[in-house]
């Protein structure tokens, strides 16, 4: 009676094993799928994300994941860069990425594609923390740069 308990429990765990395996691997190609470019961006100025300094530049905007995006710059220029979810009440008419400004320093903020009421919003690092407190909690001012669309695969 044991043995044909254990035998049981054994085989379970092999199949949940298994399982686990091979949704893991599912995933791994899934997330690979979903990279692909969403647009272009002409950058004039050198701006920051929570991890990385940018120069200006041409950009070219990847999604790699719901929450992952890599901007490719000019060069060797480049960085991946967290996002959560932003909503709009009315779709954006066209695609733009979104700014803030304290003094002469540019932060990445938000990205909206044409057409879309759901975005994506990039969440504030250390240095725009700092800019924000040297600034006195003052309103920082906003840039939006056109996106340029790429032709759907």
């Amino acid at each position: 009676m044991k043995s044909t308990r254990l035998t049981s429990i054994l085989s379970s765990g092999l199949v949940a094993s298994a399982l686990a395996i091979g949704s893991l691997a599912s995933t791994q190609s899934v997330s690979a799928q979903t990279s692909r470019p969403l647009a272009d961006v002409n950058i004039p100025f050198a701006f920051q994300t929570a991890t990385a300094t940018l120069p200006a530049g041409a950009y070219r905007v990847i999604l790699e994941s719901n929450d992952l995006i890599y901007l490719r710059g000019p060069g060797s220029a480049g960085a991946l860069v967290m996002t959560h979810t932003a909503i709009k009440s009315h779709a954006a008419s066209r695609g733009t990425v979104v700014f803030v400004r304290y003094g002469d320093k540019y932060y990445l903020r938000q990205l909206w594609t044409a057409g879309d009421l759901v975005g994506v919003e990039f969440p504030k690092g250390r240095a725009e923390k700092e800019s924000m407190q040297a600034k006195n909690m003052q309103a920082p001012s906003s840039i939006e740069l056109a996106l340029n669309s790429l032709p759907k695969q």
